[in-house]
C-alpha cells in the first residue's frame, strides 16, 4: 500500500451516551467490518478504523461529518498527494493527517483535574501491509463521498488557475477586476468565529485576511463596508470583529476570497469568479512567453556568404542520407565537409 493511500475513518461517539451504550456501539460497528482492518479504541470510547483509499476520489484530505447520527458522527481522514505548480513544473508530495496513535495515553486538564486520555490498539492490524478498502467500509454504511471521474477531471483541469504565488515565492497582487468581482460575490454568506477550515465554513478572520490584501483602497473600502450590510454574522462573530480584523489585517491573502466563493457561493464563482481568473492565467502566461521570446538571440545566416570546403576522413557516411547531412551542417554553418561516398 503506497502511503498516500493510507486512510483513517474516524468515528466519534457522542459523549452524552453511557458507558454500556458507547460499548454496544462500538460492538455493532465491528461486527458490520471487514476482518483486515486496524482498530484503535479512542478516548471516550469511539473508534479509528486503519485501511487502504486504495484511490478512493476523496474531496480532500480531511472529510469531518461524512455522516450524521443521533449516537455517533463519522469523519475520514487520509494521506494524499498535493499538487503544485512551480516554475512551469508540475510537482506533488504528500499531505499527511495528524491521529493520535495507537497505544498512546494523553494527559490534559479538565474541570481542574488532570485526566489520562488512552488510545488503545484493539487488533494490532493498524500497520499491516494490506488493510481492507475505504471502498469496502462506507459501502457497508451506504456511505458514498466521491467524487466522479468528470468532476475530478475538473479539478486537476482547474488547479493551475488558482495558483498565485509567483517564481519569487511572494503572493501575487489581484487585479482590480478580480478584486472587484470578488468584493460583489461576499453576500448573503453565514460568517462565523472559529476559523474552520473554508470547504466547511467561512470565517470572519479569513474574510478580513482577504480584503485586507486587495491593494486598491477603494475597493478594500467596499469590501470591509459590505461584511455586516449583506451577511449574517454568528453572535461570537460580532462580538470578536475588532480583534478578527486586527489579526486579519497582519495576514493579507486577497486569493482567499475566491476559495471562500469557491465553496459558499458556487454558482457566481463558476459564472465570474473562474472564467476571470483563466483570463488572469492566460495574460501571465503570455507576459512570460514574451520575456523568454526578448531573451533569445536570433543567429542569422548570410545565405550570400561562401562556404569552405574541407575533408573529414573521419566521416563515412552515404550522400544521400540527408538527415545526417542536415546534422553536420548545423553543427558547423560556415564549414562543410566533404563526406566520402561507403563503397558498395
Amino acid at each position: 500500500m503506497g502511503e498516500d493511500n493510507l486512510c483513517v475513518v474516524d468515528i466519534d461517539i457522542h459523549k452524552d451516551k453511557s458507558i454500556e451504550e458507547i460499548d454496544k456501539i462500538r460492538q455493532n460497528l465491528f461486527d458490520t467490518l471487514p476482518p483486515n482492518v486496524g482498530l484503535v479504541k479512542i478516548a471516550h470510547g469511539g473508534l479509528h478504523i486503519y485501511c487502504n483509499r486504495n484511490y478512493y476520489r476523496l474531496p480532500s484530505n480531511c472529510n469531518v461529518k461524512v455522516a450524521i447520527t443521533d449516537s455517533f458522527d463519522i469523519d475520514v481522514f487520509a494521506q494524499m498527494t498535493k499538487y503544485t505548480i512551480e516554475n512551469g513544473q508540475e510537482t506533488k508530495e504528500i499531505v499527511q493527517n495528524r491521529v493520535v496513535a495507537p497505544n498512546t495515553a494523553i494527559r490534559k486538564t479538565k474541570n481542574n483535574q488532570r485526566v489520562t486520555l488512552k488510545y488503545e490498539a484493539i487488533n494490532d492490524r493498524e500497520n499491516a501491509s494490506y488493510l481492507a478498502s475505504l471502498r469496502e467500509i462506507l459501502d457497508k454504511w451506504n456511505i458514498d463521498i466521491e467524487i466522479s471521474y468528470k468532476d475530478y477531471a475538473q479539478q486537476q483541469h482547474d488547479r493551475v488557475y488558482g495558483v498565485q504565488i509567483k517564481d519569487d515565492g511572494t503572493i501575487e497582487q489581484m487585479n482590480d477586476e478580480l478584486a472587484q468581482a470578488s468584493v460583489d460575490g461576499l453576500k448573503n454568506l453565514e460568517i462565523h468565529n472559529y476559523p474552520q477550515p473554508i470547504n466547511m465554513e467561512v470565517s470572519l478572520l479569513s474574510i478580513f485576511c482577504g480584503l485586507y490584501g486587495i491593494s486598491n483602497e477603494s475597493i478594500r473600502a467596499e469590501g470591509l463596508g459590505n461584511i455586516c450590510k449583506f451577511n449574517k454574522l454568528s453572535a461570537n462573530a460580532d462580538k470578536n470583529y475588532g480583534q478578527a480584523s486586527s489579526n486579519g489585517e497582519r495576514k493579507p491573502n486577497p486569493w482567499i476570497l475566491t476559495k471562500i466563493l469557491r465553496y459558499h457561493n458556487k454558482d457566481y464563482y463558476e459564472q465570474i469568479i473562474k472564467p476571470l481568473l483563466k483570463k488572469n492565467y492566460d495574460a501571465k502566461k503570455k507576459e512570460k512567453q514574451i520575456l523568454i521570446n526578448q531573451t533569445l538571440i536570433p543567429n542569422k545566416i548570410d545565405l550570400q556568404d561562401g562556404f569552405t570546403l574541407l575533408e573529414n576522413s573521419s566521416v563515412a557516411i552515404l550522400v544521400s542520407d540527408k538527415n545526417i547531412m542536415a546534422a553536420l551542417f548545423h553543427r558547423s554553418p560556415r564549414i562543410c565537409p566533404v563526406p566520402k561516398t561507403v563503397p558498395h
